[in-house]
Formats: structure tokens, C-alpha cells, sequence
């Protein structure tokens, strides 16, 4: 294969060489385009050139040989028609010495077409020999075109003479055979009346095919639109669907499109992938030109979750989208205890659970839960605020809190420690039976260190003779 296609590439370039060294002598001086393939796609699946290589293509034509000037159009074809995904093959047709298996044979077998291949096969057609059984070659070519599903192609080049009155019936047998699948373009080498309209028959046994003559392919333009018309489409925007099918004709090279040529939109909200900058858009949120959805009051909510679509420019919000200017979570319209310090937890309504105070930015649960002068039992009012404590604990598993017992500064330090202790282990149990783990739990004594109340009056000693929570966020 790669001995042949060298070969083939090296017949390409002398050819040019020898066109333009002798450009002046040769009437026929064909000058191949060069078709970038990303701007093309295939319009056919598989297509056979059919050379004429019997006895007459050795006559001359304006002074030229037919079958030289049949070489010198292969080569200018190999080099126009662009290495896409079809198969092709050369069949050459004709007798005697030059195809002495027959009257026909592949000089290029069916595969996938490339320039070289193309070339090495028409550098085959060494001479011209025969009649013209060209009948032969396209019974052979539904041979070639057997187990392909998709569109078929036959160029047919030839002076058209010495054809027979089979050569028009297998052609129409052969359109038969396909179907829509194939059309028959062909390529008129001469003058002869007869042959013309012989060529013009096989050419119209399809319906979507055409004749065209030799000396009118020599030029860039004409064979590129020759080429085109039979084997390709336009892709203008190279985005692999052909321009009669893109729906979306200016995509930019590289980017990623459907079945109509329109860039891919994986979460369809209108933006293409290549400029969404939020892929995977929920279905029916409205977006922006850059697939994000719409934010009307820039809050950094977008509006279809913004429960506050106006709030003014800069001012802070919730997830829901509404103003929460102490960041307690809770709305300041709602909020009915604006200007809680971070941290402190609330209620529905932005304030502290009862009992709860705010100590700058941390809370705590103080002076609130009493005990009577040596006792460590809990009283009815106590136990309901331990309630909402762990009512609090329990939904805001977050918290961890140390229990500090107190008491007053009567009796001695000893057991003041003592009592102490008792009475926050004693809350410490209250709390676990409401549901609260006691690994998020302490239990401490502070004696009578740190009183909220002065100790010289009956009634500052009962205030300190009482149980505080410190919770720490974990």
C-alpha cells in the first residue's frame, strides 16, 4: 500500500512538473484546486471512476492522445477531490494487451480514498487497447458498489465511440440495481456526435447525474465544482454538516454541534456549551447571555430563588435573597431582634430562645436555672428552661456546652466545690434524659468564684446559687 501510494504521489508531481514545463505545447493543461476537507463533507459513501482504456483512446484529439489526456485529468482529480471518509476504486475498461484479464479491472481497489492510491491507479492506464466494452465496466461496478447502504457515485470518462447497444441498457440496469443511491456523472473525451449522445444517455440513466466535456474541466474552478457536484457538499463554517442541512451556518471552527450544524446546549437554556458559563441550568430558569440565571438585583441570588427581588444594591443577604443585616439568619423584615451578635443562636422570629443571653459575641444560659441554700435538686422553674435548652441542643447538634454549677459564698470553699459540681452534673443529667448526647456535654464545679450578685443580701446570694451554660461551636 505504501510502495504504491509514493509511487502514485511521485507520478502526481512529475505530471505537474511536465504540465508546466510543457504548458505551452499541450492544449489540454488541467490545473487540479486544492479543497481544504474541513470546509467539505462527503456527499457520497463510495464512488468509481471508470476510465475508457480501449483502442480509440489512442487517436489524438487536438493534437493530443486521448488517453494522455485522460491521465493527465485522473491526476488532476486525485489532487482536487479532498481525503474525506468514502471509499473509491479506478476501473479502467478496454481489451487485448492492456487489460488482458479482461475487459475490465480495478486499477485501484475499493477502499478508503486517498490521493496517493487514486494517483498509482491512474498511472496503470499504460496504453489503450480494444474495443470498447464499457457495458462491462458497469456491470462490474455493481460489483463494487455491493454492501454499501449509503449514496453511491460513477464517473465515467470516454469518447463515447464504439459503444454498442448494451452500454446504455447496463447503465440503466445498473440505476436500477441502486436505486436512489447512485447517480452516473460522465466526462466526454472528444467530438464524436455519436458518442456525445451516447455519453448524455448513460449520464441521464439516473436522473440526478450529468455530462460534462473534457476541455472544460482544465480550469481550478471548473474542477472543484465538477468534484463538488458529483462527490461533496459545502461546509462553509467546517463543523462537519453540510450547508443545505446547518441551520446554524456561522459556528466557530471547534465547537461541538448537533444533527442541524447548532452548537450543542446540554441544559437547553438557550446558551450554547462553548458559552455557558453555569452548565446544568435546572429546565425553565430564565438565564443570561452568559447561561447564568438572571439575578435582577444582583444579590448574588438568582431570582427564581430570591424571595426579595429588590433589595438595594450592596446590602447583605440570606440564601434566600433577602436582607439579613445581623447575619442571623433570619430576614430583617422578619427579624425581631436586629443586631444579634454572629454566632448567638435564635428563633423564627431573630432572637434568642428564652434564657439565652448574648456576652458580646458569644451566648450563654445564665443566672436562670436556681437551687435552694445546700440542695442540688432542680426546681420546676429550672427544669422548664433546661427544656428549651434541650429542645435548642438537640435541632442544633453544632453546639457542645460546659455546665457550670455555682454557689454562694456561705459555708466552706470545700464543699462549696462539691455542691457546685452536684448541681451541674444534676443538669448535666436533665439534659441527657431530654435527648441531648452526653458527649456534647461537661459537667463543672466553679464553688463560689464567680458570683452574678453581691453575697451580703438574701437575695444576691439566691442568684448565685445557680447552674450557667457556655456552648462552644464545634
Amino acid at each position: 500500500m505504501r510502495s504504491r501510494m509514493m509511487r502514485g504521489a511521485m507520478v502526481i508531481v512529475v505530471a505537474a512538473a511536465l504540465i508546466g514545463c510543457a504548458s505551452s505545447q499541450k492544449t489540454f493543461v488541467f490545473e487540479p484546486d486544492d479543497l481544504d476537507p474541513a470546509y467539505w463533507v462527503s456527499k457520497v459513501d463510495r464512488f468509481v471512476v471508470i476510465a475508457d482504456s480501449s483502442l480509440t483512446m489512442d487517436d489524438r484529439y487536438q493534437k493530443e492522445q486521448k488517453l494522455q489526456i485522460e491521465r493527465d485529468m485522473l491526476y488532476s482529480m486525485a489532487q482536487t477531490v479532498p481525503d474525506l471518509d468514502y471509499e473509491a476504486g479506478l476501473r479502467a475498461f478496454g481489451g487485448g494487451k492492456c487489460l488482458p484479464k479482461g475487459k475490465t479491472a480495478l486499477l485501484s481497489d475499493i477502499e478508503t480514498y486517498s490521493t496517493g492510491d487514486f494517483g498509482a491507479g491512474a498511472d496503470q492506464l499504460g496504453c489503450a487497447n480494444g474495443r470498447s466494452p464499457l457495458y462491462a465496466a458497469l456491470d462490474a461496478a455493481g460489483g463494487d458498489f455491493a454492501g454499501e447502504s449509503g449514496k453511491l457515485a460513477a464517473i465515467v470518462i470516454s469518447d463515447g465511440r464504439h459503444m454498442g447497444s448494451k452500454t446504455v441498457k447496463a447503465a440503466e440496469a445498473l440505476a436500477n440495481q441502486y436505486g436512489d443511491q447512485l447517480c452516473i456523472y460522465t466526462v466526454l473525451l472528444g467530438d464524436d456526435n455519436r458518442g456525445r449522445k451516447k455519453m448524455e444517455k448513460i449520464a441521464g440513466a439516473t436522473g440526478c447525474g450529468s455530462m460534462v466535456l473534457a476541455e472544460d474541466l482544465t480550469s481550478r474552478a471548473a474542477m472543484s465544482a465538477f468534484v463538488a457536484e458529483a462527490l461533496l457538499y459545502p461546509d462553509s463554517d467546517g463543523d462537519g454538516v453540510p450547508d443545505h442541512l446547518d441551520e446554524c451556518p456561522d459556528t466557530p471552527l471547534g465547537v461541538e454541534v448537533d444533527a442541524v450544524g447548532c452548537p450543542i446546549d446540554s441544559d437547553g437554556d438557550g446558551v450554547p456549551d462553548y458559552l455557558d458559563k453555569c452548565p446544568g441550568t435546572p429546565p425553565g430558569v430564565a438565564v443570561n447571555a452568559e447561561g447564568c440565571p438572571i439575578d435582577s438585583d444582583g444579590d448574588g441570588v438568582p431570582d427564581t430563588h430570591d424571595k426579595c427581588p429588590n433589595t438595594p444594591a450592596g446590602m447583605a443577604v440570606n440564601e434566600h435573597g433577602c436582607p439579613d443585616t445581623d447575619g442571623d439568619g433570619v430576614p430583617d423584615n422578619l427579624d425581631k431582634c436586629p443586631g444579634t451578635p454572629r454566632g448567638v443562636p435564635v428563633d423564627a422570629n431573630g432572637c434568642p430562645p428564652a434564657g439565652i443571653m448574648a456576652v458580646g459575641d458569644e451566648w450563654v444560659i445564665r443566672g436562670n436555672v436556681l437551687f435552694d441554700v445546700n440542695k442540688w435538686d432542680l426546681k420546676p422553674e429550672g427544669m422548664a428552661i433546661l427544656d428549651r435548652a434541650a429542645e435548642f441542643l438537640v435541632k442544633n447538634t453544632r453546639w457542645h456546652v460546659e455546665i457550670q454549677g455555682h454557689t454562694d459564698s456561705t459555708g466552706a470553699a470545700e464543699w462549696n466545690d462539691t455542691l457546685s459540681r452536684r448541681r451541674a452534673e444534676s443538669a448535666m443529667k436533665y439534659l441527657i434524659s431530654k435527648g441531648v448526647p452526653v458527649a456534647r456535654l461537661t459537667a463543672v464545679g466553679a464553688g463560689s468564684s464567680d458570683p452574678v450578685a453581691s453575697n451580703s443580701t438574701r437575695e444576691g446570694r439566691a442568684q448565685n446559687r445557680r447552674v450557667d451554660f457556655k456552648p462552644t461551636e464545634k
